[in-house]
């Protein structure tokens, strides 16, 4: 049944049956942009997408927190909209968020799929490291170009414009972009501004957190990690330590980028599919 909580925390994204499938986004998107994504694996049950504390604030609300407490949040709010074990589906921010929960409390999850997650690689690693010791840490690329976002459109289809075919939305599929435009922007005065502050999404790329490799040890349920092989998060290097280190987990590549649920999502939804067929593996 929905609940009050349920659309202040979450949004259907289809599907129907008793498993419950929960997606968390990527830093600075909605969960609709992950309705082509959750309409491949509609048939496993009811989707959950999952909205993070930035698109629940105030707009000039002051950022804060860390990726832990982000992390929290999802814990809480998973608990008050489900009693049973959910399939966690995260994508790069919403990959980290779902691992430090599914590690914290694991009876909350059957098991988790993890896409392009935020796993630097060692030299990236020390330089951001390096940055905050010195206060720098806005100084983060990504951090960056969150803050020269354009935030302000007079209408939903100038934003549309704006960002068919270009940038990171260079290769969303149609539907992708529509639900992005659906759930990433809300009404401002006499036009739209970004739901998901680019105030918040700096914050959250400048804290992007360093522990999350030890978090990936400590991990005790079923696991697969998806890639895009054109990702520049999930590079080769990384992706062979990962295979290193997590023998017992399922990994699957994509022909995409970073953004591969929305560039390919039929491609990486077929995957999840596959690996949710088979029985839960006991190690």
């Amino acid at each position: 049944m929905t609940t009050q909580t349920t659309l202040l925390t979450h949004c259907e994204l289809g599907g129907s049956g008793p498993r419950l499938i929960h997606i968390a986004p990527a830093n600075g998107f909605p969960p609709e942009a992950y309705v082509p994504l959750a309409a491949g694996l509609a048939s496993f049950g009811r989707i959950l997408g999952y909205r993070p504390r930035p698109l629940r604030v105030d707009g000039d609300a002051q950022p804060g927190g860390t990726w832990r407490d982000l992390a929290a949040d999802l814990i809480a709010d998973l608990q008050a909209v489900t009693g049973e074990p959910v399939v966690g589906i995260g994508h790069s921010l919403g990959g980290i968020l779902t691992l430090y929960a599914a590690v914290e409390r694991p009876e909350l999850f059957q098991r988790i799929v993890l896409i392009d997650p935020v796993l630097f690689r060692r030299r990236l690693q020390i330089l951001i490291w390096l940055l905050r010791q010195s206060g720098q840490g806005y100084r983060f690329p990504l951090a960056q170009g969150a803050l020269r976002r354009r935030d302000h459109f007079a209408s939903v289809d100038e934003a549309r414009q704006r960002w068919q075919g270009r940038g990171v939305f260079a290769d969303f599929t149609p539907d992708a972009l529509e639900g992005y435009l659906q759930g990433g922007l809300r009404p401002h005065g006499r036009g739209y501004t970004l739901a998901w502050p680019k105030r918040w999404e700096a914050h959250i790329f400048a804290s992007s957190p360093l522990d999350a490799w030890r978090d990936l040890r400590r991990l005790r349920i079923p696991l697969m990690i998806v890639r895009g092989t054109r990702s520049d998060l999930i590079t080769d290097s990384v992706w062979q330590r990962l295979q290193r280190m997590l023998p017992h987990a399922t990994f699957a590549e994509v022909e995409a980028g970073h953004m591969l649920p929305m560039e390919r999502p039929e491609e990486v939804a077929g995957l999840i599919a596959r690996w949710l067929a088979q029985p839960i593996p006991h190690r």
